[in-house]
């Protein structure tokens, strides 16, 4: 076994997390792991030369395999370089498409979308999604919660008073709770007291019907996607916009928010790891390679403050 396996499961989870879909990449880590067993046995970072020997190591008329291999040694660098380990993150370029960042809303097409969703009509096949579907969205944006996890809200878990949800048995099985600014704790009450008078007595927050409790996947991916439609969104992205991709612009507004005040990064992403339920800041602070790719104008910034954090963070 190389010495830079070690940081393969944690990489490859960080990605799964973050809501990308890699089949290559099972087989080529296998296959990386192997190369630097023999060639780099001790070496457990990226470097310009294990991983240009690497890329061009298998011969292949293949496209479509140069890429993956490419992406491959990019996401283990960008990983390492994450958790403060310097890693060589190749500049090669293959014609075609590589795997882009999720596509995020700039402010107006977010406020379009919600627009969209505010005028969504009356349908007897996804009864109720009229009033669901506007407050259910504004939720998974501001609160940065997995689609899952919005969904599943009961009425017990939500003081709206205080402006809490408690998130229970989510990803790992773990509870957190998290917090609602003002404005949303408010958006929810107005729903509650409407909603209750059309379907009392409901065990789920955002619960369907008598018959169906709450929405599933299915149902959230189909109303996202004809607000795109709608609202004309769904012709403004070279890859289409996802649900989950308001949980990444969560976190991408949130790290820029601390950008620009000023704040002590290393506390802020241990605090935002928490709260949107991570399995460790290692995870979290993978979104400030998302940053700086849908940022240029922090690049500097991000490489000026992160310069030796790596994950020795201050104890609470």
């Amino acid at each position: 076994m190389s010495a830079i396996k070690q940081y393969f499961p944690n990489m490859t989870q960080t990605l799964h997390n973050l809501g990308y879909s890699l089949d290559y990449l099972e087989p080529n880590l296998t296959e990386l792991d192997l190369f630097y067993d023999k060639s780099y046995p001790g070496q457990s970072t990226v470097t310009f030369e294990s991983a240009t020997e690497w890329i061009y190591f298998k011969k292949t008329d293949s496209k479509k395999q140069l890429r993956e291999r490419i992406l491959t040694v990019k996401y283990l660098s960008r990983y390492l370089l994450s958790i403060g380990i310097d890693a060589y993150i190749p500049d090669i370029k293959v014609k075609g498409d590589f795997h882009k960042h999720p596509q995020l809303f700039n402010d107006m097409q977010l406020c379009r979308f919600f627009a969209g969703a505010d005028r969504l009509k009356t349908n007897k096949r996804s009864p109720n999604r009229e009033y669901i579907a506007p407050v259910l969205f504004r939720v998974i944006y501001a609160c940065g919660l997995r689609n899952s996890e919005a969904c599943t809200i009961k009425k017990k878990d939500i003081d709206l008073k205080k402006g809490i949800v408690k998130v229970i048995h989510s990803k790992g099985d773990k509870d957190r709770i998290v917090f609602m600014d003002r404005m949303l704790a408010g958006l929810c009450n107005r729903f509650d007291i409407v909603y209750s008078s059309i379907l009392p007595g409901r065990e789920y927050f955002f619960q369907i019907s008598r018959n169906r409790l709450h929405p599933t996947k299915y149902n959230i991916d189909d109303w996202f996607d004809l607000i795109l439609k709608n609202t004309g969104l769904d012709k403004e992205f070279s890859v289409k916009p996802t649900v989950h991709g308001m949980r990444h612009l969560f976190a991408v507004r949130s790290m820029k928010k601390c950008l620009e005040q000023g704040e002590n990064l290393g506390n802020w992403i241990k605090y935002l790891s928490i709260y949107m339920g991570h399995e460790s800041t290692e995870e979290t602070m993978y979104y400030l390679h998302m940053v700086e790719a849908l940022i240029p104008e922090y690049q500097e910034k991000i490489s000026s403050i992160t310069e030796g954090i790596g994950v020795a963070y201050e104890e609470f």
